[in-house]
């Protein structure tokens, strides 16, 4: 296993605050909300076995705030978190323990997991191989993987990848398509069972973070368009107008976003991928 510590790109500028926040404090019961809706979609998911709770391990947990949802539902959780700065702020928020580490932790891979959840966490992996290979012994006989990514090829990134907040070009080291997912997947004897183009979370300031780089320019990147989300007020002082363009947009580009949105579901161009991978064939040996 490989711990991370204090001083990883994740103990930087990632985390917004020291209470673990990546986005500004007005956000945060959205994001409360949302991250209650995921752990409710998850519970849907879940067949455990009569003999024991559900168990769940969420790679990149964040601050913890689906685990907790699930454990007050009684399921089992583990996590892991590569910042030291989110660990922390999981415990303070709901008495959570996370593995700080980047690696899937070894004493982890004795245990039977009904769902290994991978929340827009994959595209950090530097070596998604080594989880990948990991997975087939961690999962429960009817046990499945949830991944979400930004789908690479989706409407958003096409319109302006500089500025469409799923770039994220220095954590995103991973940008994998759907089907070199599934590649991968396949090496290891896993499948793509079911696969969703839209998020609550996501879709949304995805195609608006696209369409102000679009519409607008340079002036926009991905810098400048996360910024207004992480420090609004300092944003604002530094770049007044484009700062209050690009709040406004949040509405006045709303019929295109919905359109956008609805376009981007039916042609499998949406702006995440979510993919729920169950056991499938025997793997396939990767082709030397």
């Amino acid at each position: 296993m490989r711990s991370a510590d204090a001083t990883t790109l994740y103990d930087t500028d990632y985390y917004a605050a020291a209470d673990g926040a990546r986005l500004a404090a007005c956000l945060e019961p959205i994001i409360a909300w949302l991250d209650g809706r995921r752990a409710r979609w998850l519970l849907e998911q879940l067949r455990p076995p009569a003999d024991r709770p559900a168990r769940v391990l969420d790679v990149g947990a964040g601050t913890g705030g689906v685990l907790a949802r699930l454990r007050d539902h009684g399921v089992e959780v583990h996590g892991t978190t590569a910042s030291r700065t989110a660990a922390d702020a999981a415990a303070r928020r709901h008495g959570l323990t996370l593995h700080v580490a980047t690696d899937l932790p070894a004493d982890l891979a004795t245990l039977p997991f009904d769902a290994i959840t991978y929340w827009h966490v994959f595209e950090h992996l530097e070596d998604p191989a080594a989880h990948a290979a990991a997975w087939p012994g961690m999962l429960a006989d009817a046990g499945f993987l949830v991944i979400e990514v930004p789908n690479v090829d989706s409407i958003g990134a096409r319109l302006c990848r500089r500025s469409w907040l799923g770039s994220d070009p220095v954590h995103h080291v991973n940008m994998m398509s759907r089907a070199e997912i599934a590649t991968l997947l396949a090496r290891h004897g896993l499948r793509i069972e079911r696969a969703e183009g839209f998020s609550l979370k996501f879709t949304y300031v995805f195609l608006w973070s696209a369409l102000l780089g679009l519409l607008f320019g340079k002036g926009y990147d991905f810098d400048t368009v996360f910024d207004v989300l992480k420090r609004p007020l300092d944003s604002l002082r530094r770049r007044p107008l484009r700062t209050l363009n690009a709040v406004g947009a949040v509405a006045y580009l709303a019929p295109a976003i919905l359109t956008l949105a609805a376009w981007g579901c039916l042609t499998g161009r949406g702006e995440v991928l979510r993919m729920v991978v169950a056991r499938g064939e025997d793997p396939v040996p990767e082709t030397p």
